[in-house]
């Protein structure tokens, strides 16, 4: 996000040192900008305003925040293994985990994970541990 409000800076510092002459560029810095504040606006929204999502594992499927996925729709479980571990749930016939299948868990992460593990087994769904892209 820092790096995100220094291009913000610079390209806003470009657009008022540019105002005098309105040539193509001008206009390009302007469309530019908006695009980095509106994805700079959604990442704020999506880290320190959203609520967390809210899983819950059935014998059938997986719900998360409402949105039931069946055990057959899932290509495979992904983790990501960073500081935070990031849950991804990847549909079948997807190429990319979409982000209201993402999740991570707030408490006993370790045992969460475990107990996932342990469903996605008994299912015969894939388990797989690395980075994974996700769809904004």
């Amino acid at each position: 996000m820092l790096s995100m409000l220094i291009l913000i800076a610079i390209l806003l510092g470009n657009i008022i040192r540019g105002h005098e002459e309105k040539d193509i560029f001008y206009y390009v810095w302007i469309v530019w900008l908006v695009l980095c504040s509106a994805i700079f606006v959604i990442t704020v929204y999506r880290t320190y305003v959203k609520k967390p999502s809210v899983m819950e594992m059935h014998q059938d499927g997986i719900v998360i925040n409402g949105t039931e996925i069946n055990a057959e729709a899932v290509a495979c479980l992904l983790i990501n293994d960073n500081k935070k571990r990031v849950i991804g749930i990847k549909p079948k016939g997807r190429a990319i985990v979409p982000l209201k299948l993402c999740f991570t868990f707030e408490e006993e992460q370790v045992e969460g994970i475990r107990q996932l593990e342990t469903w996605a087994r008994e299912r015969q769904v894939k388990v797989s541990k690395g980075y994974f892209m996700r769809w904004m």
